[in-house]
């Protein structure tokens, strides 16, 4: 069995459970063991590590909605934080030989999948960092070397709402924050919807000692954090959140919704626009100025083959065709 300290601090504003992870990281040696750091949010967006916020988000939304944004060290996308969640943070230093985030992720992922299913949610790991259920995304996880040590955080969604979230993120039209909260609604799922009741976190907190020693892990007590490391998250200051930063969006006119799903949206001088869904390598939606909805449903399913698509288009959008597809195909993403 390998031993883990596991600490839970509560609730903490944004940045304080940002500097939590980064300063407990920071203080680790090499030789230390491995921690597992459970707390909740206020709710905030919090920005993958390569991300500019002036990108991705809308600025008067996250100002008129009070909605703080916080640049964290982990990787990934777009994330939104709410009390609804739980949030964990795995913290593993040189002396585990854990290097790489796939290896930490395949390590962790039985706790994750045997805390939801002590509360009646089957769940499976998938691309080496998203974990799914009922078809479904239901948490996703972000890593980053900290220090000497490799940390990868994900949370427990208990009880999310999105509509703060799609209200901040940058959107080109209304349609475009239409489509973008449909696509979560279907696509990622919290707790309370598919087990039709709220699970609190004091609940999960309780569990999670017994589950962790189900699968593998020796909880070593006392939990807290020591004085070094209370001092070290105190003194720890997060990268400052730069609006003008001249980052690109990471999915160029658009967002990832999940793996293999984005929604993206072109304008053009001459007035025109598209609204594209991809989806596991085919359109799943389209909409665009030049047509109608029922034209645009006719794309639907449809692979990026240009010999395929070129045919459609004809059917759709005749001797303009070969302009259009080349606008869908340049506003369509596939892969992040």
């Amino acid at each position: 069995m390998m031993r883990i300290r596991l600490i839970r601090l509560g609730k903490l504003a944004p940045e304080v459970l940002h500097r939590a992870y980064v300063g407990l990281a920071e203080a680790q040696g090499e030789q230390d063991m491995p921690i597992l750091l459970l707390a909740q949010s206020d709710a905030h967006l919090s920005l993958g590590a390569a991300q500019g916020p002036g990108a991705e988000l809308d600025r008067l939304a996250c100002e008129r909605l009070g909605v703080p944004v916080v640049q964290r060290a982990l990787g990934g996308g777009l994330v939104w934080v709410d009390p609804g969640q739980l949030s964990y943070f795995f913290i593993f230093p040189p002396a585990t030989r854990v290097r790489r985030a796939p290896e930490l992720f395949a390590l962790i992922a039985p706790w994750v999948i045997a805390v939801h299913e002590y509360f009646g949610l089957k769940v499976e790991a998938r691309e080496g960092h998203d974990f799914w259920c009922q078809g479904r995304k239901i948490s996703g996880t972000g890593a980053a070397t900290i220090g000497h040590s490799l940390v990868l955080g994900g949370s427990f969604i208990l009880e999310a709402q999105w509509a703060s979230f799609v209200d901040c993120v940058a959107a080109p039209s209304a349609g475009f924050r239409t489509w973008l909260i449909e696509a979560l609604q279907e696509g990622l799922c919290s707790w309370s919807q598919l087990l039709d009741r709220v699970v609190g976190a004091e609940a999960v907190l309780e569990v999670c000692p017994v589950l962790l020693r189900a699968t593998g892990w020796e909880v070593v007590f006392p939990t807290g954090p020591t004085e070094i490391e209370r001092r070290t998250v105190e003194q720890t200051e997060l990268e400052d959140v730069d609006w003008d930063q001249p980052i690109r969006r990471r999915v160029p006119a658009g967002i990832k919704l999940k793996a293999g799903a984005f929604l993206t949206e072109q304008h053009w001088p001459d007035g025109h626009w598209l609204r594209v869904w991809t989806e596991n390598g085919t359109f799943r939606r389209v909409a665009g100025s030049a047509w109608s909805a029922g034209q645009g449903a006719r794309l639907t399913g449809l692979q990026p083959d240009p010999v395929q698509l070129g045919e459609r288009l004809r059917e759709i959008a005749g001797k303009e065709a070969s302009h259009w597809g080349e606008r869908l195909l340049g506003t369509a993403v596939w892969t992040d």
